[in-house]
């Protein structure tokens, strides 16, 4: 019973991969053709490529940061998450599902559906950035169906749709949306949930909001001050 069991979920989990793929091939391509109609670059010169990549990383693990305080805050306060736990039978399960499928697959799915598609058609309705952010952070909040930790995912919405606005291109909200999902899974895979949850929740309640504005005001800077400026040099 153990061994199909584990056969069975191997075999779901890569029939959940490859349906994964084809979407994502399909939104590729819808993307590069809004994106030729459009102002959005698909391919960029490689000068200060690699310079914008080390920042997105370092305003996303801000960014990851500021959630997990977040979160604590919201649980503090009386609303604990309901999103169902996440658990890796092994490391070949950690591998194909935490790298694999929510890492790389889920992250470069969500983008091309959410900021790189959605987003591009709203600017054929309304020019006005603002409204195009808060609609498809919203609806980025609202895929992932959980009540809850709508607000969370909504802040993350709006971080990936400024991101994809300063650096006019879809492959830095991916890189910043995996890395986020690659640090979440690594932590619910080496056990360090309860460990950080301890170590957040002994800071009381307004040094975590300081640290969460903060936070929030550092990364808001640093993308349009420093992203944002080696983005018009490259253009």
């Amino acid at each position: 019973m153990l061994m199909q069991s584990t056969h069975y979920l191997n075999h779901a989990t890569l029939k959940h991969c490859m349906v994964r793929i084809i979407i994502c091939c399909i939104a590729w391509r819808y993307y590069v053709h809004l994106a030729k109609q459009g102002s959005k670059g698909v391919t960029e010169p490689c000068a200060h490529r690699y310079r914008l990549a080390m920042d997105t990383i370092l305003a996303q693990l801000t960014m990851t940061f500021t959630l997990i305080l977040l979160s604590s805050i919201q649980e503090t306060l009386g609303h604990p998450s309901l999103e169902p736990a996440l658990h890796f039978n092994n490391s070949i399960d950690f591998v194909c599902r935490g790298i694999v499928g929510i890492t790389c697959l889920a992250a470069i799915l969500e983008e091309l559906l959410f900021r790189g598609v959605l987003e591009q058609l709203l600017h054929k309705i309304t020019p006005s950035r603002l409204w195009i952010t808060m609609i498809s952070a919203l609806a980025f909040s609202l895929m992932h169906c959980n009540m809850s930790n709508n607000l969370l995912y909504f802040v993350m919405g709006c971080f990936l749709s400024y991101l994809y606005h300063q650096t006019n291109h879809i492959i830095y909200p991916i890189i910043a949306h995996g890395l986020h999902n690659l640090c979440a899974t690594s932590i619910i895979y080496f056990t360090l949930d309860i460990r950080l949850a301890l170590a957040i929740n002994s800071l009381t309640i307004v040094t975590r909001i300081i640290l969460a504005i903060g936070a929030l005001l550092v990364v808001y800077g640093y993308i349009t001050y420093r992203v944002g400026q080696k983005t018009k040099q490259i253009n």
